[in-house]
């Protein structure tokens, strides 16, 4: 079955060019607006020029040079605490198999289809916002 369209705004950050662009298609070519940025401080470089710019989730790279994506998530939610956060990385699906600080984090594993990432994007956006985002510190 495939995915319901988005129409949420998305902002990525990824400082790999290609997987930025690639993962930009996917989610405009189901009708999201996506929002991009190569590195942790151009992302909160977004915030700081426009700090009403309205973004339904962040998606972020977990292994990013000098602020990683756990980092970034941080200080992103002390401006939006309310705003979801999916992970991304190369590390396994499996949770177990992942460093421990990315085990308890919404994530998707690259490689990932359109399909599996607008899913989960989904899943994501579509929880209760009552409970935490996942971002607490065990």
């Amino acid at each position: 079955m495939p995915p319901l369209p988005g129409t949420e705004t998305i902002l990525v950050v990824d400082d790999e060019i290609a997987v930025l662009s690639l993962t930009s298609a996917m989610l405009r070519r189901y009708g999201y607006e996506v929002l991009t940025a190569a590195s942790g401080t151009e992302a909160l470089h977004l915030f700081d020029v426009w700090p009403d710019l309205e973004i339904d989730l962040l998606l972020v790279d977990i292994l990013m040079p000098d602020m990683n994506g756990v980092q970034l998530a941080e200080h992103i939610q002390l401006r939006r605490p309310a705003l979801p956060v999916l992970f991304f990385s190369a590390y396994s699906d499996r949770a177990e198999l992942r460093p421990l600080h990315a085990r308890k984090l919404p994530y998707i594993s690259k490689p990932f289809t359109s399909i599996q990432l607008t899913k989960k994007i989904r899943e994501v956006l579509d929880k209760p916002q009552t409970a935490s985002t996942g971002q607490n510190s065990s």
